[in-house]
């Protein structure tokens, strides 16, 4: 359990790390590129290292809900591209909540991946929530559209 759940923390730093070099959640590269946005790379790291999570997205509004400031939750899948907006009691394969401050348009993402732990006599015992979240990024991208501020 102790690997795998290690394994998963590293691929939640990664996907963090993939979010900041690319100034967001993109599509395509600062060059329209569509095979370099950072949603297709992170599902490409994901693919590669046989990721296989599932959970909610959701935001507790007591936790992030400062003045002044933006919270959107968005729910991924790892063989799509597709970002949506977070539906409650919907399955997503990864999280990124949007915390932007409209004071002084930066933002950080917190990102979350899930970890299963099964047995094999025993399926599917619990589902674990990894989280963290990016450094500041100024004039964040998302869906390839940055983000508007005050």
């Amino acid at each position: 359990m102790a690997l795998n759940y290690s394994k998963t923390y590293k691929l939640k730093n990664e996907l963090s790390s993939i979010i900041e070099k690319y100034e967001g959640l993109t599509t395509t590269d600062k060059s329209g590129r569509e095979i370099t946005g950072s949603i297709n790379i992170m599902n490409t790291y994901l693919r590669n290292s046989n990721y296989e999570g599932s959970g909610n997205c959701y935001q507790d509004p007591n936790v992030y809900n400062m003045s002044n400031t933006k919270t959107v939750s968005y729910g991924l899948y790892v063989d799509s591209e597709k970002i949506e907006v977070a539906q409650e009691g919907e399955k997503y394969d990864y999280c990124v909540l949007q915390i932007t401050n409209q004071s002084n348009c930066t933002t950080l993402f917190r990102v979350t991946v899930f970890y299963e732990f099964n047995l094999p006599v025993f399926g599917r015992l619990t589902n674990f929530r990894i989280s963290g979240q990016t450094n500041e990024v100024t004039n964040a991208f998302i869906n390839d559209t940055m983000v508007k501020c005050n």
